[in-house]
């Protein structure tokens, strides 16, 4: 141990006690993957007993450091958890040290602001999140409903589906969930919208992925953080709004299409894909199916986008339905001839790239010479 850390130990005041707690957290995370277990040891062990003193500043760095680290020792960690959420915080989200006894401990002990933090941890077993769903409130309820990364056991669910029933915000969360079970659905279905009806029926046949799930969840995130700026009418301004917000194309003609807002959504097709605005309406409208294809291609809609302005181009136009599906059909398989075709041509330069004859040594020496 060097000199100075000995010195700050003899010298036994609380100024000294914080300086050495200090220090020597300094030094359990130096290298912290080289060092062997008995110094891992020796080195928590000492913190454990100088934690009382350090300053919050200095805990809170501490548990910065050792957060995601796998040979943090588990004592250290623990107390850790338990100090004031500030500090605690990165501990008790990210430490992989952890057994479900610990995070159990942790649940049934700590307030609900660690339970916050708890409750969005990726490795939460149904048993922890039982009772996680017993002990929290209302934040902590709609922060586990979020986590998706999670299953959530059968009496948890029943636990938030009845809590649900009068906060709005938990039932928004729980409906986005995939594990949700069919008689938490039918509890639900009375109090939702009826674009959530919908989903929570598909939900029971099965029809919806967690991927689908998620999508809607980030949309509704952009609807809200988006805000105001969703309401301009100049898709230009807009889709520079949106850029600097990371919205994709995709992102923004769904957002669009479900404020039915189709011209607008036409205005931005025709800039994303390079097209005449005054061409694409008229394709549009007219029903020249081909401009409308060429164009969606070039701005990387995806089919399910495709699918849903192929849906809305019908309402507006009270056209029949199947002609939203034969544009569908029609898209998708003009991607994959579009896939087929651009896969053939790297194909063919491929094969059709000449290989370069050797230059024979000295050939270019005779040609001077013939000169």
């Amino acid at each position: 141990m060097p000199r100075s850390l000995i010195k700050l130990a003899l010298e036994g005041t609380d100024e000294a006690r914080r300086r050495l707690f200090a220090q020597v957290s300094e030094l359990v995370v130096a290298n912290l993957d080289q060092r062997t277990d008995r110094e891992l040891a020796i080195f928590s062990e000492v913190i454990i007993k100088l934690y009382s003193v350090g300053s919050a500043t200095d805990r809170a760095r501490l548990a910065q450091k050792l957060a995601a680290q796998p040979s943090t020792p588990v004592e250290l960690a623990r107390q850790i958890a338990k100090d004031e959420v500030n500090v605690a915080m990165p501990v008790l989200a990210h430490c992989p040290v952890f057994t479900q006894e610990d995070l159990l401990d942790f649940v049934e002990h700590l307030s609900n602001a660690h339970l916050q933090v708890l409750a969005r941890r990726t490795d939460l077993s149904p048993e922890v999140s039982d009772v996680i769903a017993e002990r929290g409130d209302r934040p902590v309820h709609r922060i586990l409903a979020g986590n998706r990364e999670i299953r959530l056991s059968r009496d948890a669910m029943l636990k938030l589906v009845k809590f649900a029933t009068e906060d709005p915000v938990l039932r928004e969360d729980l409906c986005l969930r995939t594990d949700l079970s069919p008689s938490a659905c039918r509890t639900l279905l009375p109090l939702v919208d009826d674009d959530t009806k919908k989903r929570l029926h598909r939900i029971i046949e099965g029809a919806l992925s967690q991927e689908q799930l998620d999508q809607i969840a980030r949309l509704k995130v952009l609807r809200r953080e988006f805000g105001d700026a969703l309401e301009n009418t100049d898709m230009s301004l807009l889709w520079r709004e949106a850029e600097r917000s990371e919205i994709t194309v995709n992102e923004l003609m769904i957002l669009l299409l479900q404020d039915g807002r189709f011209n607008h959504a036409i205005e931005l097709l025709s800039a994303r894909g390079r097209t005449a605005q005054k061409s694409l309406k008229d394709a549009v409208y007219n029903g020249k199916q081909d401009l409308v294809l060429r164009s969606a291609a070039k701005a990387e809609l995806e089919l399910s986008t495709f699918a849903l302005f192929a849906k809305l181009r019908c309402d507006h136009l009270k056209v029949p339905a199947t002609q939203g599906s034969e544009w569908t059909a029609a898209y998708k398989k003009f991607l994959e001839s579009h896939a087929v075709t651009k896969q053939s041509r790297c194909g063919d330069f491929q094969a059709n790239r000449r290989t370069k004859k050797p230059r024979q040594a000295g050939s270019r020496g005779a040609g001077l010479a013939a000169i």
